[in-house]
């Protein structure tokens, strides 16, 4: 059975969160991978290390809960005020809307009297005219108002998931020397998997290629943190 329009747009809302999941899941993996590399070169101790990516794990999922809530209340509250001024604007002066929603429809590719008789019909009804002016006119037709709360949990659980798989071999594997390289292969094998799911929601065909682009990422990133710890683990020696 075909899903109806209101099933299609709960689907959208909920499809919304996918970039909180990808970009948390991305980032916690990033993070503590990063964090496990720069430690790992400037820390010998094992559980030192491990202690300190969860102080950073725990630490980040609050600041990406929080910066993921007050971020989505805040473009909330800009695109709330922009339509009440949009609905004001219809009511106290339509033709100003009539107007730009003609250019609009002229600019799509309708004649000017197609696109006049269109304006004409929507004007009967103010909120068939805002509605349409919001699509047209302010490219808001689609903009989804989301749940700043449940945006930020989201966030924030998914760093969490993230920053927890490069942690698993260290806490899992008791031989020190592989834990750091166990850790980047699960690191790996993480964005590679976000990035295929990525490419598996967009039906892409070739999934692989942004599972590739993560992988790319994670490399870089680990390899980078890895010189810093290096770099700066004499500076830990003198201080002690």
């Amino acid at each position: 059975m075909a899903a109806t329009v209101e099933e299609k747009k709960r689907l959208f809302e909920r499809l919304s969160n996918v970039r909180e999941i990808v970009f948390g899941v991305q980032d916690g993996v990033l993070t503590t991978a990063g964090v496990l590399c720069g430690l790992s070169g400037a820390v010998s101790n094992h559980s030192q290390v491990a202690l300190a990516a969860l102080a950073s794990t725990a630490a980040g999922a609050l600041s990406m809960g929080a910066g993921a809530y007050l971020g989505a209340r805040a473009e909330s509250e800009v695109v709330r005020a922009e339509l009440e001024r949009l609905r004001a604007e219809a009511f106290s002066k339509p033709y100003v809307i009539q107007e730009g929603l003609l250019d609009e429809l002229t600019k799509e590719g309708l004649s000017r009297d197609s696109a006049y008789r269109v304006v004409q019909l929507l004007g009967g009804s103010p909120q068939a005219l805002v509605s349409t002016a919001e699509a047209k006119m302010y490219g808001l037709g689609g903009k989804l108002l989301g749940n700043a709360a449940l945006d930020g949990l989201v966030m924030a659980i998914a760093f969490a998931v993230g920053a927890v798989v490069p942690l698993l071999p260290y806490m899992l594997i008791p031989i020190q020397k592989y834990d750091l390289g166990s850790a980047l292969v699960t690191t790996a094998i993480a964005l590679f998997s976000v990035g295929y799911f990525e490419g598996w929601l967009a039906h892409r065909k070739d999934r692989w290629r942004p599972g590739l682009r993560f992988l790319a990422i994670a490399m870089a990133a680990a390899s980078a943190g890895y010189l810093i710890g290096l770099a700066i683990s004499p500076l830990g020696a003198t201080a002690g």
